[in-house]
C-alpha cells in the first residue's frame, strides 16, 4: 500500500511431526523429477566441487552410500562459521573459504549430487534445539532423490538425517526457490530486515 513503512509477517499453528530417518517418502509436486538435477547458479560445480567429488572413493551403484560419504565430505570441507557467507554466496565460493554455514554445506551437497546424476533439492525449514529455545535465524538442509526410498534429508551441518526435531517449510532448486519469505519492493531504496524466531516443543492436548 502507498505509504507503509512497515511490513510485519506473523505466522502461528500447530505443527505434528515425525522421526523416519530422513525418509520423507515418494516425489510429488508440480516441477517433475527431472528438474532437481539442473544446477543453479548457487549450485553450479566448480574445480573445488569436482575436486572433492573426486576425493569420495565411494561406488556410485551404492547412492545411499554415497550421499552419506558426500554428506561428510562437506562438512570436512567447509568449518561451520556464522558471518563469513550470505545469501548470494555460491557453492563453489564456500569451498573456496572454507568456511560457512548451513546454506552453504546444503548448496555445495545438492550441486555434487546432481553432478552424479542424483536429483537434489534445497530444504528451508526449523529445527528444534535442546539448549535454546530464541534462535538467530531458520535451517536449511538438502534432500537427494534415492531409487526404492523418495526424497532422504541430510542435514550436512549437523551430521545427522532430519528427524522429530524439524519442520519443513519450503523446498526449490536451491536457497532461493526455498526462502521462506519473498517479496519486491518498490520506491525507497533503504530497507532493513528483522527476523525474531522462537522453537520449542508443546504438549498438546486431544
Amino acid at each position: 500500500m502507498p505509504g507503509t513503512t512497515e511490513l510485519t509477517v506473523a505466522c502461528t499453528g500447530v505443527i505434528e511431526t515425525a522421526d523416519r530417518a530422513g525418509v520423507v517418502g515418494k516425489h510429488v509436486g508440480s516441477l517433475p523429477l527431472w528438474s532437481f538435477l539442473h544446477q543453479t547458479p548457487l549450485t553450479r560445480p566448480g574445480p573445488r566441487l569436482r575436486a572433492l567429488l573426486a576425493g569420495l572413493g565411494v561406488r556410485q551403484d551404492e547412492p545411499l552410500g554415497l550421499l552419506h560419504a558426500l554428506s561428510e565430505a562437506v562438512l570436512a570441507a567447509i568449518a561451520y562459521e556464522p558471518g563469513q557467507t550470505d545469501a548470494a554466496t555460491t557453492a563453489e565460493e564456500a569451498l573456496a573459504a572454507g568456511s560457512g554455514v548451513c546454506q552453504d554445506h546444503a548448496h555445495v551437497f545438492i550441486g555434487a549430487a546432481r553432478a552424479l546424476g542424483i536429483p537434489a533439492r534445497y530444504v528451508s525449514g526449523y529445527l528444534l534445539m535442546n539448549d535454546r529455545t530464541e534462535q538467530e535465524a531458520g535451517h536449511g538442509w538438502a534432500e537427494a532423490h534415492v531409487d526404492g526410498l523418495g526424497w532422504v534429508g541430510f542435514d550436512i551441518s549437523n551430521a545427522i538425517s532430519p528427524d522429530a526435531g524439524y519442520v519443513r517449510v519450503a523446498s526449490g532448486r536451491d536457497y532461493a526457490e526455498a526462502a521462506p519469505v519473498t517479496g519486491i519492493t518498490f520506491g525507497a531504496s533503504d530497507s532493513l530486515l528483522s527476523v525474531s524466531l522462537a522453537v520449542e516443543q508443546q504438549a498438546v492436548q486431544q
